[in-house]
């Protein structure tokens, strides 16, 4: 017995050899937990807490690095706070309607197409400086011909209120993204926006950067046109505003959105461009690499571009990250280090984490990183294999070689973005893998150095020809996504699930990453864990949007109707999608709907038979709280003796949603959504 524990223990330690050198890889993880404590102190993070002390206490290897690991831990924490303080400004407590002045920041469009104005410098009639928020949004009425440009001084009648929290318990919080972004109130212009031009000379760089920005995105958008001009625009300068909704959607569908957002894709193709024509540039005059670094040129001139490239597409948070992680790289090959590894991966994800701690919570973050760390591991696990195929000679087989690494790139990032797009977007793209096979080496090969054509030559007044090729490309990869996004079944709805399940995924995929040998496939423990609850947990029966403006029952066929069909629209498509509605259709909800009104109340029906009765005015009557029923009445207060689940005033107020749960045999689950009160 005592030989069987010896050989288990050497089995253990041996299994642990070599693994001090990937510590330094969790730091970025556990100052991301530290900012998560902070954020979004709940269990599933006390939880997470206790877990990675108790792979501390277990791993050999971690052993006597607890000191570190609070350290970092703090570290987080201490980033959160600093951000949390550094962003605070006033938000709007009140409704507003009336004058509202500024300086226009951003111009873009607003979902429905219309012009959209962010202000600072901002001042409203009859509310104190110290309440005005930092920034306001005002979307202008459709069909608005004089919008302001940016930088200049515009004046507009608005009604405007705080930014709202989620939909849904769970579901995205615009509110917590206003936060951070120092919007304090949104809302909708009614009447005509006056302006008070600026020029430029009276601008400081950066709206002067903006506003230039402005007018490469126009030029695109009228010298290429149509959809193709509009993408450019995005392409070049971040600008979105005019990409028609049918091309969104068919991006979208054939998981091709993310070519729209300048993100690592974008920085690292142009990066990985300049790089290899400048180095290959200097490689052809005789004699010239072996007496200068040009290495070392092409890395520096590459770092230029990136940054120029950072500059005009507007800086947006996802570009920040991506030339981040393209800034690691480069300067690694300056100072002799290899470009892409895990180590300098998670050096980019320490820099954004304490540099804008709400990353953590962002999609972008979480799949950038997640896609970035699969491939690098990926590649690295398969190295011997890619240099036995180096060696290889002829054109056939380099040929083979390209397309056997561009799909093992798109399935490696596929599967490592797939959770995140399922637990942030509740979709999964069918087409994914060959939309991108066909789309991603266009952007490369075709779009971008179109892209980096067309700047170079805009100067001499020659970028025709270069701008006829871009959009010429942009069309293919439109017709590409069209293709794959029109196919019955593009697109399959996911069930919303809890963020502890989200914890069990990244905890799964960060193990099967930094380990090595034999010990990382401990990691499918916790992945299939996860998975598992991903599929057993239950959704709720009822859902309320704030102040009971819609209500939502479940049929007994288990899909979710809603009571009214124009209210609260985007609340009842954020009910449908995290139902597993690919295509949330309100229509089709409110037809099957089990709900009926008068001017004084409403009146329906979940699946379990259970009432729901709505009071819009008046006192409770005999036979509206009984023992199956849920009284919804936000103007009335609870008086302690009602039979049915009572939804007051109490309850009702300050929640952006309700949603109601009925385990079988349990108590009911109400749970509330709000808007970040907490940091205000």
């Amino acid at each position: 017995m005592a030989e069987r524990r010896d050989s288990v223990k050497r089995l253990w330690r041996r299994s642990w050899q070599g693994q001090a050198r990937r510590l330094a890889l969790w730091v970025p993880v556990l100052i991301g937990l530290g900012i998560w404590l902070r954020f979004d102190a709940a269990p599933v993070f006390a939880v997470g807490a206790c877990a990675a002390v108790a792979v501390l206490l277990v791993v050999p290897v971690l052993r006597g690095h607890i000191v570190w690991a609070a350290v970092a831990l703090a570290t987080g924490f201490g980033a959160a706070e600093v951000r949390l303080h550094a962003v605070s400004a006033p938000v709007l407590e009140q409704s507003f309607r009336g004058e509202v002045s500024g300086r226009v920041r951003v111009v873009d469009a607003s979902a429905s197409g219309s012009p959209r104005l962010t202000l600072d410098r901002v001042t409203m009639d009859g509310v104190a400086p110290g309440d005005v928020p930092a920034t306001v949004r005002v979307s202008l009425r459709k069909g608005t011909a004089a919008v302001p440009r940016v930088g200049d001084l515009a004046t507009v009648s608005a009604v405007l209120a705080a930014p709202r929290g989620p939909a849904e318990p769970g579901g995205f919080d615009f509110s917590r993204k206003a936060y951070f972004d120092r919007l304090g109130a949104i809302g909708y212009a009614v009447g005509a926006v006056e302006a008070v031009r600026v020029d430029d000379a009276d601008l400081p760089l950066a709206l002067r950067i903006d506003r230039w920005r402005g007018e490469i995105a126009a030029s695109l958008r009228a010298r290429i046109g149509g959809t193709e001009g509009a993408i450019a625009a995005a392409l070049t300068v971040g600008d979105r505003s005019g990409i028609p909704e049918e091309a969104r959607d068919a991006l979208r569908d054939s998981g091709l959105a993310h070519l729209l957002a300048i993100s690592g894709l974008h920085v690292g193709l142009l990066g990985g461009l300049v790089y290899w024509a400048v180095r290959l540039g200097l490689a052809l005059p005789p004699g010239l690499a072996e007496r200068y670094p040009v290495r070392k040129v092409a890395a520096l001139c590459a770092l230029v571009s990136v940054a120029v490239y950072l500059v005009m597409s507007g800086a947006s948070v996802a570009t920040q990250r991506a030339f981040i992680m393209a800034a690691v790289a480069l300067v690694a090959i300056l100072i002799d280090r290899a470009a892409v590894t895990l180590r300098g991966l998670a050096v980019a994800a320490g820099i954004i984490l304490l540099a804008r701690p709400e990353s953590l919570f962002e999609a972008g973050f979480q799949m950038s990183f997640a896609a970035t760390a699969a491939l690098v591991a990926g590649y690295d696990a398969t190295r011997g294999f890619w240099r036995r195929r180096a060696q290889r000679s002829g054109m056939v087989a380099r040929f083979v070689t390209a397309i056997l690494a561009t799909m093992m790139t798109s399935v490696l990032a596929g599967a490592a973005t797939a959770p995140f797009a399922a637990y942030h977007f509740n979709r999964l793209v069918i087409w994914g893998l060959p939309a991108n096979l066909l789309a991603t080496p266009l952007m490369g090969l075709w779009i971008m150095p179109c892209v980096v054509l067309a700047a170079v030559l805009a100067p001499f007044g020659l970028s025709g020809i270069a701008l006829s090729a871009l959009g010429a490309g942009i069309a293919v990869v439109i017709g590409i996504a069209e293709t794959f996004g029109g196919i019955d079944g593009a697109v399959e709805g996911v069930v919303a699930t809890e963020p502890v399940v989200l914890f069990g995924v990244v905890l799964g995929g960060l193990w099967l990453t930094i380990w090595r040998g034999p010990v990382r496939l401990a990691g499918m423990v916790p992945l299939m864990a996860a998975l598992w609850w991903w599929t057993a947990d239950a959704r709720p029966d009822v859902f309320i949007a704030r102040d009971a403006a819609l209500i939502a029952g479940r049929s007994e066929g288990g899909l979710v109707w809603i009571g009214r069909l124009r209210a609260e629209r985007y609340a009842a498509q954020t009910w449908l999608r995290r139902d597993g509605e690919a295509k949330p259709d309100t229509g089709a909800a409110y037809d099957r709907r089990e709900w009926s009104c008068t001017k004084r109340r409403c009146k329906g029906w979940t699946g379990d038979d259970r009432r729901i009765v709505y009071l819009r005015r008046g006192g409770i009557r005999r036979g509206d709280c009984t023992e199956r029923a849920i009284l919804v009445a936000p103007h009335l207060t609870a008086e302690g003796d009602e039979n049915c689940l009572f939804l007051g005033r109490e309850t009702l107020s300050g929640a952006s949603a309700i949603t109601i749960a009925f385990p079988d045999g349990k108590a009911p689950v109400i749970r509330r959504a709000q808007a970040w009160p907490q940091f205000r």
